[in-house]
């Protein structure tokens, strides 16, 4: 009787053990989920998530649904994340494609602006620094967000961030290249100084000399009054 009670359990571990194998190898080749470990799947391309639920969470085949596209679902292989439209990628912020019509493979592109911050890709591959005007606020070793940082000096481009946010006003002595454009200045002699009317620009770059008639400045020219968000932005990489 015992035996036969063994035998009756042996027979059912079997069948047991044949399910596991015949579902392990019917997710393997078919299907929009792969297995992930005994009796777990998960969805089986990168971009697609379980339907009911949003992530690719390993699941028990028998908790198994159908499994949907979603945007923003990074890529497993690849620096590449899913959009809106089923089975198209966009680079990760900071990456471009080497060749989209050839594949997915990316490459670390400095001056980038990223999609979600006022910050630009830098040098080095993951990292960033914040657009002229702008500071990071951390959370540990990684910013998690940009604010404006009014009043704070730039000396490699002469350029200072006024209170309103995006505007920014040149170094006394210096007037704005391109206005409207980028934050490139110039040196111009003959400018009234913006801290002390009663210098104006020399002739030589940081000199100064008496102006016999200091009531004249207003200020007017020398504070922009556009906002230069990407222009900002591009200023500063240029001074590196």
């Amino acid at each position: 009787m015992a035996i036969s009670t063994m035998n009756v359990y042996w027979k059912l571990a079997i069948g047991i053990l044949v399910l596991a194998v015949l579902w392990h190898i019917a997710v393997a080749v078919t299907g929009p989920t792969a297995v992930c470990g005994l009796f777990l799947a998960k969805p089986a391309d990168p971009g697609y998530v379980w339907a009911d639920a949003d992530n690719t969470d390993s699941r028990f085949f028998w908790q198994k649904t159908s499994v949907k596209w979603l945007s923003g679902q990074p890529h497993s292989e690849f620096n590449a994340e899913s959009t809106e439209r089923e089975g198209i990628w966009n680079p990760m912020p900071g990456y471009e494609f080497v060749d989209k019509t050839q594949g997915l493979n990316t490459v670390w592109k400095i001056g980038l602006l990223h999609p979600d911050y006022m910050a630009w890709s830098d040098d080095v591959e993951g990292n960033w620094i914040p657009v002229t005007g702008y500071r990071f606020i951390y959370e540990g070793d990684s910013f998690v967000d940009s604010v404006w940082d009014p009043n704070k000096r730039y000396d490699d481009l002469k350029v200072i961030s006024l209170p309103d946010q995006d505007r920014y006003k040149p170094f006394p002595g210096y007037k704005f290249l391109e206005p409207g454009k980028s934050l490139k200045v110039v040196w111009t002699p003959g400018l009234i100084n913006s801290d002390n009317p009663k210098l104006i620009a020399g002739a030589s770059e940081g000199s100064w000399k008496i102006n016999s008639r200091p009531g004249r400045y207003s200020g007017r020219e020398e504070v922009p009054s556009w906002l230069v968000r990407r222009v900002a932005a591009e200023a500063i990489f240029r001074a590196f």
